[in-house]
């Protein structure tokens, strides 16, 4: 699953992914995107779930299902970032999600004032979480920078 906050990049990424190439635009997701994808030799179904407000409430209902979690961070909103951690920090702690890996992405790496991955791992406690095996990677959803590293990651601990 691909989860995050609105506007995170998370469309963008699973779009990116598919097509090989960089996606410039997308429009908000209201409910989900499904898509296959093809990382190295190994096929992951993503599912892009929304992540307005109303939509998060939706996101346990997949969670069972879920094989790891992609939570995807717009590491240049600073004024969402604790909303981020906090929304971060239930799905480690919801009993479905107990013992699955966790991919980070810190996307939107080239914007301005974006928060790089040693202090966002203080920003979001990340060293208190013993739940889940979680890795960190700053990436940039737009220019497919660092995706298919960090999506390898994620199948090589499922």
């Amino acid at each position: 699953m691909v989860l995050g906050l609105d506007n995170a990049g998370k469309t963008a990424i699973l779009y990116t992914l598919q097509l090989g190439e960089s996606v410039l635009h997308t429009v908000p997701t209201i409910g989900f995107n499904v898509e296959e994808v093809v990382i190295g030799n190994v096929s992951i179904k993503i599912f892009d779930i929304g992540g307005q407000d109303s939509l998060r409430q939706l996101w346990p209902h997949y969670f069972e299902s879920a094989s790891g979690i992609a939570f995807v961070i717009d590491s240049a909103d600073l004024d969402r970032i604790e909303l981020a951690r906090n929304e971060l920090h239930a799905l480690f702690s919801s009993k479905d999600l107990v013992g699955k890996p966790f991919l980070i992405l810190l996307n939107k790496q080239d914007l301005p004032n974006a928060k790089r991955k040693q202090e966002m791992i203080e920003i979001l406690q990340l060293k208190q979480v013993t739940s889940s095996k979680w890795h960190i990677l700053e990436c940039i959803a737009t220019k497919n920078q660092q995706l298919t590293t960090g999506f390898m990651w994620l199948a090589d601990h499922i």
